[in-house]
This record gives C-alpha cells, sequence and structure tokens, in this order.
C-alpha cells in the first residue's frame, strides 16, 4: 500500500509540473504576419519615403576643381547634422491606411560623420553613418555610400556627378509607443512597447553646379538636382491583447529632390556647407481622396576637415 502511495504521489508530481511547464505555451497569444505591398502614394508608404528622404546623401559638397582637386589618397572627413522637421498629427496619421497616428517625432536631428577618399582619375568614394547608439527612443542600423567626381569646368562654373545609395535600418516604439499600454487613447490594444523596424534602402544620383562668389573666391553657392529610388519595409513587432503584430509592409518608388546652399571656406584645408533640401512627396490620404504633394523640406549643415 505504502508503495502505491509513493507510485501514485510521483505520477502525480510529474503530471502537476507538466501543466506547470506547458501551461504557458497554451496560453501564448498567436502571432499574425501577413506581408502587405503598399502603393507608393499610400499613407504609410509617405511615411517610408519621407524619412527615408531625410538620410538621402544630397549636395552639401560641391566638385572640386578638376586642377585642384582631390589627390589619389586625399581625405576629408566631415560632421553632417540634418533638421528633422516634427509632424503635426494631421500628418503622422498614416497608420491603418490613413486612421491612425503613429509616433514619428522621434528625433529632431540626424547627425553622422562622413569621410571623403579621393580616388585616381578624381573620383573620390564617400562614406557616412550615424552612429549605432540609442538615442530619442530609437537606433539607427545605417550605411550610406557615394561615388563622385567634377566632370565639367568652365571659366569657374564646374558640374559634378554623384552616385550614392544605402541600406540599414532603424528601430523604435512607432506603433506602440511607451505609456499607450495604460492609457485611456489605445486604439491599437497595446500591451506593451513595441519593436518595430523601419528599413531605409535607396539608391540615386544626382549633379550640381557650383560657382564662386566673384570677389568672394572663399564662398562658393552651389545647386543640385538628384533622382531616387526608394524601397523601404516597415516591419511591425507589437504586443497587443489578442495577438502578436509581426504585420510586414513594404513599398518601391521613384523621388526627386534639389538642394541649394552656400560653401564658405574657413581655412584653406576646413569648410562649412549649409543646404536647404526639398523633395516632393505625393500622398492619398483616403482611398477616394484625392492625391496631394506632401513634401520634404529642412537644413542641412555640413563642416569638413582635408586632413591630407
Amino acid at each position: 500500500m505504502t508503495r502505491f502511495n509513493v507510485e501514485a504521489r510521483s505520477r502525480f508530481r510529474y503530471l502537476a509540473v507538466t501543466c506547470l511547464l506547458t501551461g504557458g505555451a497554451f496560453a501564448q497569444l498567436p502571432t499574425i504576419s501577413p506581408v502587405d505591398h503598399m502603393r507608393f502614394d499610400s499613407p504609410e508608404a509617405w511615411a517610408l519615403k519621407y524619412f527615408a528622404s531625410t538620410t538621402l546623401m544630397s549636395g552639401l559638397q560641391p566638385p572640386e576643381p578638376l586642377v585642384e582637386g582631390r589627390r589619389t589618397g586625399s581625405i576629408t572627413v566631415g560632421f553632417e547634422t540634418d533638421w528633422m522637421p516634427a509632424l503635426s498629427p494631421e500628418r503622422a496619421t498614416v497608420g491603418f491606411s490613413g486612421h491612425k497616428q503613429e509616433d514619428l517625432n522621434k528625433t529632431p536631428i540626424l547627425a553622422r560623420p562622413s569621410i571623403r577618399v579621393g580616388l585616381p582619375w578624381r573620383f573620390a568614394v564617400v562614406v557616412a553613418g550615424p552612429a549605432p547608439v540609442r538615442a530619442f527612443g530609437i537606433t539607427p542600423h545605417l550605411f550610406a555610400a557615394g561615388l563622385e567626381r567634377a566632370i565639367l569646368e568652365r571659366d569657374k562654373w564646374r558640374i559634378g556627378w554623384r552616385g550614392y545609395g544605402q541600406f540599414g535600418s532603424v528601430k523604435g516604439a512607432f506603433t506602440c509607443p511607451p505609456g499607450k499600454a495604460g492609457s485611456a487613447f489605445n486604439p491599437s490594444a497595446c500591451t506593451g512597447d513595441s519593436a518595430d523596424v523601419i528599413t531605409m534602402r535607396y539608391a540615386g544620383t544626382e549633379f550640381q553646379l557650383s560657382h564662386p562668389m566673384p570677389g568672394m573666391p572663399r564662398l562658393t553657392p552651389h545647386v543640385a538636382a538628384g533622382f531616387n529610388v526608394i524601397d523601404g519595409i516597415f516591419q511591425v513587432d507589437a504586443p497587443r491583447k489578442t495577438e502578436i503584430d509581426h504585420t510586414k509592409l513594404w513599398t518601391r518608388g521613384t523621388t526627386f529632390s534639389a538642394t541649394a546652399g552656400l560653401s564658405y571656406l574657413l581655412t584653406a584645408r576646413m569648410g562649412i556647407t549649409v543646404d536647404a533640401f526639398y523633395s516632393p512627396l505625393s500622398i492619398q490620404r483616403q482611398v477616394t481622396g484625392p492625391r496631394q504633394n506632401d513634401g520634404l523640406f529642412n537644413v542641412r549643415a555640413l563642416l569638413s576637415y582635408r586632413a591630407r
């Protein structure tokens, strides 16, 4: 009888432990992982191309003279800061095809170091990217690179060409920001902070025109025009009351961009450039509504130093 009781108790304990270990698995919420292609002028796609455009490697440094330009092996280091305009609640209402306001105003600036290296045949390669450090609630992992060259010079008028591209992503709580889970306004039924990832890939080319200011050789006005192909992805990672949302949204399309600015040589090796940037961006906020232009305008600055 004693032996039977011992065996029964052992089996009971085994079943109890098994239930405790597996009970959590049965209680796990389902995960949804749909993949949706968005029109390039849909509200979600507009947000993707808007923020990808803030990172375009456009303008800023005019082409150097063909004769006095970069030598092979020359190195120029720079630090770029770009203003990130805050979106109004209406402009930030892009979720669920333009019916939900997302937390898109994370950071007021984009700051990234850059380095240019002179190549043979008067080419130069430039690489840039923000530090992969969490700040303002986001963590960037972006890398941009370009190839550029002055291609024509007549009476100090210079035309330059640049081809550029970027890959990488930015991680942050865009759909379920901190504090929303316990708030009264929670249309997404968030139960915690999301860990969404925005992929910002693009490839583009631009031509730049510059001419030193007469009587002020240190000051160089310049303008540029570019064409870009943007490939954006928004990967949702949001805990909700009834499910774990892993929806993936992607879009691809073309944009145009233009810059105008001034470069000033502080010394023979150091210069500062300030540019105004604009890119028209189409959006159709409602399915039955009109298609509108809601472009990006911002100001960018670059401090550069030619090390050798």
